[in-house]
């Protein structure tokens, strides 16, 4: 019996094979980079009102949470709260923050008498308490 053909892969050729099957697949190469989109940039045309809380997470207390965060009017951010510490956001972002809850299951008596299970309630994941005032 004789042994199966290695199969090739493009990654395996040389460079000049490499190019020569990205050239068929694309003839015109690829397109010009534009350092200036004015489509793609995102201009603010407010400045959010920026909030002192304490955060809480309820999840997994004492585990920094790292999040992303965007909106038609909030750009694309980065965050990392952490658990029992001071922060400042933008209200939107922790109007979502507390709107997070995951669904808590219960079972009850279905109409052919075999359990069925239904949400009771909902668990809010995180807090964001009103930051304590300090004297000046």
């Amino acid at each position: 019996m004789a042994r199966p053909r290695k199969m090739q892969r493009l990654n395996d050729a040389k460079s000049e094979v490499i190019a020569e099957n990205l050239l068929k697949e694309n003839p015109e190469g690829l397109p010009p980079i534009q350092a200036y989109d004015p489509e793609k940039i995102v201009i603010a045309k407010s400045i959010p009102k920026m909030k002192k809380f304490v955060f809480l997470n309820n999840r997994d207390p004492g585990v920094a949470l790292c999040f992303h965060y965007a909106s038609a009017t909030h750009p694309l951010k980065n965050y990392t709260l952490y658990h029992g510490l001071e922060h400042e956001l933008p209200e939107e972002v922790i109007d979502h923050l507390e709107s997070c809850n995951e669904p808590q299951y219960s079972y009850r008596k279905g109409v052919d008498g075999h359990p069925e299970s239904f949400i009771e309630s909902r668990r809010y994941i995180f807090q964001c308490r009103s930051a304590p005032r300090r004297a000046a």
